[in-house]
This record gives structure tokens, C-alpha cells and sequence, in this order.
């Protein structure tokens, strides 16, 4: 299996097939393709128009007389057969089949998806959809779905939705979240192109180091077992399967036709395939935040270093239910922290520094310590004493140390770290330590986050 064709993630010319006047996908898109600098390569298509955009519009697509890398296909159900026609009579290999209505709403919607898939069976064209938005490309400024491309960061993370408007919601909620993409597909009905092709491709795309999985059904358990684990040998496959409930799987069969099946095989297969199942769609994107930035973790023995003694509490009893190790510091490590700490400091691991001012000595120590294989962090400021700092043109290394520099002098650990607090505490801890020590929601994600790197680091090494 190989990847997917280029045309679909960097078109050298789209054509929108179902272009129009009126509100909707018809009009966002040109609107929106026209931006990203399109405007020499669109070429709009709807038998009932003459211009739109400023551009003529062509009755079908073979009048066309450009060739045409993709179509992006947004007409009503009962003409989508024959526009697939045209496209494969234009020899366009690449096509978006946007709408909605096929097997998602019942026997007929079904019967008429089966026509096309037959349709292009032995035809050099793949179909991504129907009842999709396409695909984002944050690295090649391409999107076939109204998103502001512009907010996406481009990153290491590829997102594989089944549903359309997850993917959107994603694109949308994404920058807000310190997520880096580097592309989104959503595939919808899965008439041709499934969750396996995208798998395949993100294994093999030299942007992606992380893979996410968003899944409320395979289409193929078998080609999709093979896919996760030929995919999960190379990078690491994160996945939050819906679906769960017997009301999840009446709810998917009706939103995109799929069959979720029995969820316990689901698990099986998936522990089998070394991927990291998560337990709620927070989470899912915590841990990709956590797999795009962190080294693995190479054993459970672990750390960890609070300004509270209750949370850090909270993290190590969910940390031991995970599997992971508290062992005793080094007696370096002691003596380090013992030399600086305040006579009411009990220098132990967990690490409560309390107000004393060593977080920052703290975490270092935890880093350097060849007992310690992956630290949680957690910092808490109050409001009121951070924004005093700030009032005094200080930033928060002066309670956190320099979380930059200390993950460029030791950079071989994972640190996941969270806080609580007021807004202004935590905006500054999110831009100032997210990026280096990731973030994420909770101790249970935290120690999940930790876990989850040890699982997938012995994974890899025991399946080269």
C-alpha cells in the first residue's frame, strides 16, 4: 500500500463541481480557494451559472479545456454518479466527494454509494468521502473546507476523522489548544478511501511523527489491523473510538453509516497493535500534544516535582495506578535540594518544594537523576503573586526557572507538567512552559501521558 496521491493534499489546480451564488459550501470554498492564491488554477463548474467569483463557470467538467489535479464535489446526491463519470472521462485523480445523503440515510443512499464505488473500480481515480469536508494541509496552504488555514500552525501531528465536522471542529479549536498539524483528513462514508489508506499514507509522510485516530468503525477489520500495526511500528498511533454504547453504535450507524462492532474486540486489537487508546476526546489530543513534543520514556521509574503537596498527591496515586514507580532520589539529588531547602521541606520523591522557590532546582535535579526516567511537573501560582511579578517586569522563570534552557541542556526525558489557578497564571504557564514541558488537563492525563510514552517506547523495542 502506498500513499495517497499527492493531488489530494498539494493540487496544482482544483475544480469545484456544484459551485454557487447562493450560502453554503458552494460558494464558501471558491471564496475561500480564490484566497489561498487559486485563482489562476479554479475552475468552477454548475450547468445554471455563467460567473461566479469573477471566474466563468463550465457547464461540466469535461469542458475544462486545463487539466484538472482535483475535484472537490459538493452536488446533489442524485447527480454525483454522473459528475464521477466526467471526472473519470477528464482523468482527474483525485476527487472530494463532499455530499451527504448516501449511506448514512438508509438502503438508497447505500445502493447508489455501491454504484460508485463500483464505478471506479478498475479506474486510476480515489474518492475520498462522501458525507466528508475533505482535507486540511496546514504545510502546503491547502484546505477543502472553510477553516481560518491561516490560524493553523503547521506541525507533526496527522488527524485521521471519520466524521466531517469533528474534522472542522478540530481545524477551528486547534490553534487555541497549541496543536500543530500536519494535515487533517476526514473520510466520512469511506467509499473508496478508508481509515487504512490514511494510515498508510501519514506512516510514510515525512511531516508527521504522530498519528491520530478519530474512529467509529473500521470499514475492513482486517486490512485495518495490518494498517494500525505496520503504522504504529513507525510512529506512534493515538486513537478515541466512539460507538462504545449500544446508543453510540445506533448513533454512528446513522451519522456515517458505520458499523462500530463489539468494542472489546476492538480493545484487543488495538492493544495488540501497540496503539494508545483514549478515553475521551480531551485526552486523545493531550497525549498527541504530549507524543509530538516528548522523548519516549524508557522505564516507569518516575518523578515528581509540585509547588502543591495535594496535587502532587493526586498525580502519584494516578501515576501507581498506571504502572508507574516512585523510587527513592539518588543521595546526589538529595544532597543537591538539601543544601537549598528551608528547614520545613521534606526533600523526598514525590518532591513538595512548596513557596521555597526551587521548582526550578527541583526539576533539574529530577532530570539529572539516572534513578528518574520521566517527571510530572506541576507548578501553581497564585494570580495575585504572578501578576506582582509581572507588575515588576519578571516572568515566571522566576518561580519556574528557565524551562527552556533546561530542556535544551537535558533533553532526553519526558516532563509533562499542568497546573490550576487564574487566568492569568495559567495563559502565561501555557506560552512560557507548554511549548518545552507539555501541558496537558489533569494528574490523570499526566500520569496516563507518562505511561503511554513507556508503552509505546517498549513496543517499538520489542517490534523493530
Amino acid at each position: 500500500m502506498g500513499a495517497l496521491p499527492r493531488e489530494f493534499f498539494n493540487p496544482r489546480s482544483v475544480a469545484v463541481i456544484g459551485a454557487t451564488r447562493k450560502p453554503g459550501f458552494g460558494s464558501g470554498i471558491p471564496r475561500l480557494l480564490k484566497r489561498l492564491g487559486y485563482t489562476d488554477h479554479l475552475y468552477l463548474v454548475n450547468p445554471r451559472e455563467h460567473e461566479i467569483e469573477g471566474l466563468p463557470v463550465y457547464r461540466r467538467v469535461t469542458d475544462i479545456p486545463d487539466p484538472v489535479d482535483l475535484a472537490i464535489v459538493i452536488v446533489p446526491r442524485d447527480h454525483a454518479r454522473s459528475v464521477i463519470e466526467d471526472c473519470i472521462a477528464k482523468n482527474i485523480h483525485a476527487v472530494i466527494l463532499e455530499t451527504a445523503g448516501f449511506s448514512e440515510t438508509g438502503p438508497e443512499g447505500a445502493r447508489m454509494e455501491r454504484e460508485i464505488a463500483d464505478l471506479i473500480k478498475d479506474e486510476p481515480v480515489r474518492i475520498i468521502g462522501p458525507n466528508c469536508v475533505g482535507l486540511i494541509n496546514p504545510h502546503g496552504r491547502f484546505t477543502s473546507t472553510e477553516v481560518a488555514l491561516e490560524d493553523i500552525t503547521p506541525g507533526n501531528i496527522g488527524v485521521i476523522a471519520q466524521s466531517g465536522v469533528f474534522g472542522s471542529i478540530v481545524a477551528d479549536w486547534a490553534p487555541g489548544q497549541d496543536l500543530a498539524v500536519s494535515s487533517l483528513v476526514t473520510i466520512g462514508n469511506r467509499l473508496d478511501v478508508d481509515e487504512a489508506d490514511v494510515l498508510y499514507h501519514f506512516a510514510q509522510d515525512a511531516t508527521t511523527d504522530v498519528i491520530v485516530l478519530y474512529l467509529e468503525g473500521a470499514k475492513d477489520g482486517r486490512r485495518f489491523r495490518k494498517a494500525l500495526g505496520e503504522a504504529s511500528r513507525r510512529k506512534p498511533v493515538l486513537l478515541y473510538k466512539s460507538g462504545r454504547t449500544e446508543v453510540g453504535r445506533r448513533a454512528a450507524a446513522s451519522h456515517t453509516g458505520s458499523m462500530s462492532g463489539v468494542d472489546g474486540l476492538y480493545e484487543g486489537l488495538l492493544k495488540q497493535a501497540g496503539v494508545i487508546r483514549a478515553s475521551s476526546f480531551q485526552e486523545l489530543f493531550d497525549l498527541a500534544r504530549v507524543f509530538s513534543r516528548q522523548p519516549l520514556m524508557k522505564g516507569t521509574d518516575t518523578g515528581i516535582v509540585s509547588t502543591s503537596g495535594s496535587l502532587g498527591v493526586m498525580a502519584a496515586d494516578a501515576a501507581v495506578q498506571w504502572g508507574l514507580r516512585f523510587p527513592d532520589l539518588s543521595p546526589g539529588t538529595l544532597e543537591m535540594i538539601e543544601r537549598q531547602a528551608p528547614a520545613w521541606m521534606n526533600v523526598k520523591n514525590p518532591l513538595d518544594v512548596g513557596p521555597s522557590g526551587l521548582f526550578g532546582p527541583g526539576l533539574e535535579g529530577l532530570l539529572r537523576d539516572s534513578r528518574i526516567q520521566g517527571v510530572i511537573a506541576i507548578p501553581v501560582v497564585p494570580d495575585s503573586t504572578m501578576r506582582l511579578i509581572a507588575d515588576r517586569g519578571m516572568g515566571p522563570d522566576v518561580l519556574t526557572g528557565d524551562v527552556e534552557a533546561l530542556r535544551r541542556l537535558l533533553p532526553d526525558k519526558p516532563v509533562v507538567t499542568y497546573t490550576v489557578g487564574g487566568a492569568f497564571w495559567t495563559s502565561l504557564a501555557r506560552k512560557t512552559i507548554g511549548p518545552h514541558f507539555t501541558m496537558v488537563r489533569s494528574a490523570e492525563t499526566a500520569a496516563k501521558a507518562l505511561w503511554a510514552l513507556h508503552r509505546y517506547y517498549r513496543f517499538r523495542r520489542d517490534n523493530p
